[in-house]
């Protein structure tokens, strides 16, 4: 072959290996076009078909150790408010204890001093009232009168052995003969209780008078209640027949301005009242 026909054969490859060259490149591309087009024809089709106002899971979050003990907590005390609600509500002071030591007022209208110095009045004790012996000293006498007042009594006002006296049974059969027409069925159950039983049975006492241990609760039955802290401590009848009492005997004490007979647990005392008789049935803390 000569040197020109070989010069032709060279140049004629060259050219073929141009065009070959040159179709790889155009196949290449249109496949990157294919592949852009693909990505973003999927990307949008999730775009269209995802939204996330609409996402939902079936998968629960689990609860962390804090969170779990919370709500355990919570439970407890749910539980423990039904509990609680379903549990009667106990009254303040249904059941009093009885006094370890005692005082019994010998005299009727006898002065409660503020100290021991006797600067000034603060309560008139009753005849037979008995009160906790909170100390004794130089001829005064500490009381409680109540929850919340404290006195001093001159000792020879007070007596600090206890009374002794009849049956119970013997003053509440006197004390169904002498009050006519009795209004309350047997007073004495409600005697240490608290006012709202009695009122749950006989309606609410409006009609009411303080001093500064007592409330008296008046009604128009012509009785009237006697409660220190809440308690029924005595109750009185007004108009009562004064002479039935001479059944029961010799009294603890008798003067122009009371008498007391002791029981018990009880006491049934008589006051001269605007020409009537009050009679007071009482319960006695101190025995």
């Amino acid at each position: 072959m000569s040197q020109q026909e070989q010069e032709h054969d060279q140049a004629r490859q060259s050219r073929h290996m141009r065009r070959k060259q040159k179709r790889n490149r155009r196949g290449i591309a249109f496949g990157g076009l294919l592949a852009t087009a693909l990505i973003v024809g999927g990307w949008g089709y999730m775009v269209a078909h995802n939204d996330p106002s609409q996402a939902t899971s079936t998968v629960e979050t689990p609860k962390t150790d804090a969170s779990a003990k919370e709500t355990s907590k919570d439970k407890e005390k749910d539980s423990a408010d039904q509990e609680k609600k379903k549990e009667p509500k106990k009254s303040k002071k249904e059941v009093v204890p009885e006094i370890s030591s005692a005082a019994w007022i010998k005299r009727p209208f006898a002065d409660v001093y503020q100290d021991a110095n006797r600067t000034s009045v603060i309560y008139k004790a009753d005849l037979g009232d008995v009160y906790e012996v909170l100390d004794a000293k130089d001829g005064m006498v500490h009381l409680k009168l109540s929850d919340a007042v404290e006195g001093y009594i001159p000792e020879t006002d007070v007596q600090m052995e206890a009374p002794s006296g009849l049956k119970d049974e013997e003053l509440l059969s006197t004390l169904g003969q002498v009050v006519a027409n009795q209004p309350i069925d047997k007073p004495e159950q409600y005697l240490g209780k608290p006012l709202e039983t009695f009122e749950a049975k006989y309606g609410k006492l409006g009609n009411t008078q303080k001093d500064a241990v007592n409330t008296y609760h008046f009604s128009n039955a012509g009785y009237l209640l006697v409660v220190s802290d809440g308690v029924v401590e005595a109750i009185d009848w007004m108009n009562v027949s004064a002479p039935g009492l001479t059944a029961l005997g010799d009294p603890v004490v008798k003067t122009d301005y009371g008498t007391w007979y002791e029981g018990e647990k009880l006491q049934l005392k008589a006051f001269p009242d605007n020409g009537s008789t009050r009679l007071r049935l009482a319960r006695d803390l101190g025995k």
